[in-house]
Parts: C-alpha cells; sequence; structure tokens
C-alpha cells in the first residue's frame, strides 16, 4: 500500500511551530525547520526557492523570513553565497574564532575552543582588523608548518576606530 504525500505546506509540518507561535505575533517557520529545508535540496537555495518550498506568499512573512535568515547567517547556521543562495554551513570543519592581528600585515585566528593558533596570511588579514570575530576553514599548512586558515564569513567586525574590541 503506497503512501499519499500530505499536500499541506511545509510550514504546517514544522514541528516547532508552537513555539514559535508563543513567541511572535507573525510567527515564522523555524530555524531548525529551515535548515532542514535547505539541506533536504542538497544544494544552495535562493530567498525566493526557499519562500516558494515553505509556501510563503505574504509580504509579512517574505520579510519575517528575510530577518530569520539574516540572523541565522549573523548566528553562523547559514551562509549566503554570492550567488544569493543559502548554504547549511557545516560545522565540523569551520572554526569559529578571534582574530589577533599583527603590524607586519599577517595574523591568527585563536579558536573559541582553544588550541593551536591558525595562521592568517597578509591576503586574508585585509579586509580584517584585530579583535574580529571571523569563521574560517583550514586551507592547508604554510612552509613553518603552521596550520593556515581561510576566512569564509566575518561573524563580527570590529571598528578600527573602537577604543578596545
Amino acid at each position: 500500500m503506497s503512501r499519499r504525500r500530505s499536500r499541506r505546506p511545509q510550514r504546517h509540518r514544522d514541528p516547532y511551530q508552537a513555539r514559535e507561535a508563543k513567541k511572535y505575533a507573525n510567527p515564522i517557520t523555524s530555524r531548525e525547520f529551515i535548515i532542514g529545508v535547505i539541506d533536504d535540496h542538497g544544494a544552495p537555495l535562493r530567498f525566493d526557492d526557499l519562500a516558494e518550498a515553505l509556501q510563503l506568499a505574504d509580504p509579512q512573512q517574505l520579510d519575517a523570513l528575510s530577518r530569520r535568515l539574516n540572523a541565522m547567517a549573523r548566528d553562523g547556521q547559514v551562509v549566503c553565497n554570492r550567488r544569493g543562495g543559502y548554504c547549511v554551513v557545516n560545522h565540523e570543519d569551520l572554526i569559529h574564532g578571534r582574530v589577533i592581528g599583527h603590524p607586519d600585515g599577517f595574523g591568527f585566528l585563536h579558536p573559541d575552543e582553544g588550541g593551536d593558533d591558525l595562521f592568517l596570511s597578509p591576503r586574508e588579514m585585509r579586509r580584517l582588523w584585530h579583535g574580529d570575530r571571523i569563521v574560517a576553514r583550514v586551507t592547508g599548512v604554510d612552509r613553518r608548518g603552521r596550520r593556515e586558515a581561510g576566512v569564509v564569513e566575518v561573524a563580527e567586525q570590529c571598528s578600527p576606530m573602537a577604543a578596545r574590541c
């Protein structure tokens, strides 16, 4: 006997819908469910495609989805690629930490979990400031045997004019 797939919109199958309804007057799909939809798709999803998959059409819902995705990107749960597609961050390969800048142009990433610092080349440091919080991945080993990092995302920008970050 074959099972028929439910024709209900995916947002109604969100297991965390009750929690979101308690928090917001106009509830939006939960972070966990959005991550599941992107994972199930298997490729980066553009905003319009994600809204269609969640069957959101109301301008208020689309605005709420946009704010939710921006918050998820800020928190390192998803990354928006250059083509505007949202991808789930594979946390096993990524390292979160704080940048330690050097006056000679290079720097180091001090991981939040502890352990050895990762080398940041002068090219990687061009868009970074001392004290920035970043998400990076190991790109290799430099000629001195240090692990090198490549910046995936700047999670928190430290202002160059701030006295202390």
